[in-house]
């Protein structure tokens, strides 16, 4: 799915009009209307304006973006590009993630960022396993 389609779902989801997302999230109706219908992907929303939709239309910015999240204890948690390609290459290596690892390396933030390359998710990884011992 577009972020197009996604957007008009999840306004739908929530029951919304364009007008009444608009006045909800502060954007123009006419923005809102350009955006559902990007099907070619032309558009590129900031974050900020995603920020600004997201309330509204109850969901999370991974959701309308198409990224992959884990859930946990009914919160859904992103799984960034770096940590999916590092699940994949630990997959390659004999070594696949659980589900409870994914998640507890996708909750983990350092001075609000996590770690950018499979690399560092590896340093990160087996520094968790020498000091939990699990």
């Amino acid at each position: 799915m577009s972020l197009a389609q996604r957007l008009l779902q999840a306004r739908k989801d929530a029951g919304l009009t364009l007008d009444q997302l608009a006045e909800a999230s502060g954007l123009s109706k006419t923005y809102l209307w350009e955006l559902e219908n990007d099907e070619e992907g032309v558009k590129k929303p900031s974050a900020d304006t995603l920020m600004k939709l997201v309330t509204p239309l109850r969901t999370t910015i991974a959701d309308l973006l198409g990224l992959e999240t884990v859930q946990v204890n009914d919160q859904k948690i992103e799984v960034s590009h770096s940590l999916k390609e590092f699940c994949e290459w630990m997959k390659k290596t004999d070594r696949e993630l659980s589900e409870d690892e994914v998640r507890d390396l996708a909750m983990m933030r350092f001075r609000g960022g996590q770690p950018k390359t499979v690399d560092d998710w590896d340093d990160l990884y087996r520094t968790l396993k020498r000091t939990t011992k699990r």
